[in-house]
């Protein structure tokens, strides 16, 4: 052997030997992720909010039923109130939702498909106010004749209904908010508001099948704009009372109600055919509203299902005018 080549192949040795070594390690120190294991929800697998991570499909079936029955807490002040399922007619498509959550292949939220009566969830509402408030009550537009008015309220707190009406629908689709929401603090109410605060009221006429929309004009209320309507047949009529916008929707798709009317009808999108025309002002009791009609011919009559109709034009320019909280007296 070549002495004089010995340290050369020692250090060509040792360097092969410090690469086998490192691969080695980085074989060892390489791990593999788990596979998903079908069936079973994810870490940080959620449906409405509600944690599933671990549980299998019956499991979590019940984990978020069971959050779904939990009442609605809504806190005003220094006070609670719940509201059941049942007060509002809610219901929830848990099992869709649950069968979707565990077969996912990658964490994260699954909604569930919630619906509820949107009449006696405004009913609630009302109630919880009545009670949570110390008798105030804010300035109105309020009709006197064919005219709306100004009534001055009562000095007294009161929490914002905007925000506890926002709460309870928040609740009804997320179900990890029913035990727990910010607190609705009680505020003085504005019971001498001007008729510039109060702003737009419309006021429909059953009688006349008219819509009047009044604005306040040098603090004085003035009609600026009037449109033909139809209001309901008779065996639909359209209800009296006061009321507020609460929904408003470009180009709706019209659903079937659940009146016996529309048994068997199918939802109509968007387009030309829809019943709804272009435009939708729902107000604080379900299935009724304000909105377009392709049946221009019904208007001037009582026509309806107990929506008020308009010209899709009007509609069109109604629906610019006004926003949700606006009031809507019909008589």
């Amino acid at each position: 052997m070549n002495l004089r080549r010995l340290p050369l192949l020692l250090a060509l040795a040792l360097t092969a030997l410090l690469a086998l070594t490192a691969t080695a390690l980085a074989q060892d120190t390489t791990t593999t992720a788990p596979a998903p294991t079908p069936g079973i929800a994810l870490a940080g697998s959620t449906v409405a909010g509600v944690d599933i991570s671990g549980q299998d499909a019956a499991t979590a079936l019940i984990t978020v039923t069971n959050a779904f029955n939990q009442p609605i807490v809504v806190r005003i002040g220094a006070r609670v109130f719940k509201i059941s399922n049942e007060q509002i007619a809610a219901t929830a498509d848990v099992q869709a939702a649950v069968t979707e959550a565990v077969n996912r292949t990658a964490a994260g939220n699954t909604p569930v498909t919630t619906a509820y009566n949107e009449t006696k969830l405004q009913a609630a509402v009302d109630r919880i106010l009545k009670m949570a408030s110390t008798k105030g009550s804010a300035a109105r537009w309020q009709l006197t004749r064919t005219k709306p008015v100004l009534k001055l309220g009562r000095p007294g707190n009161a929490p914002d209904r905007a925000v506890v009406v926002e709460q309870v629908k928040r609740a009804t689709a997320v179900f990890s908010f029913r035990a727990q929401q910010d607190v609705v603090p009680l505020v003085a109410v504005d019971s001498e508001a001007t008729l510039d605060k109060l702003g737009y009221v419309i006021v429909v006429s059953k009688p006349s099948r008219t819509l009047t929309l009044w604005a306040p004009v040098k603090s004085k209320a003035k009609a600026v704009k009037k449109f033909s309507v139809a209001v309901g047949a008779p065996s639909f009529p359209t209800p009296s009372g006061d009321f507020t916008i609460v929904s408003m929707q470009k180009d709706p798709w019209w659903y079937p109600p659940t009146s016996t009317w529309a048994k068997g009808s199918q939802p109509i999108p968007p387009g030309p055919g829809n019943p709804l025309g272009t435009r939708w002002m729902g107000l604080d009791r379900e299935d009724v509203g304000i909105h377009g009609t392709p049946d221009s011919s019904s208007l001037g009559g009582y026509a309806s299902h107990g929506c008020v109709r308009m010209y899709i034009p009007s509609a069109e320019k109604l629906y610019s005018l006004v926003d949700v909280g606006t009031p809507v007296i019909i008589y």
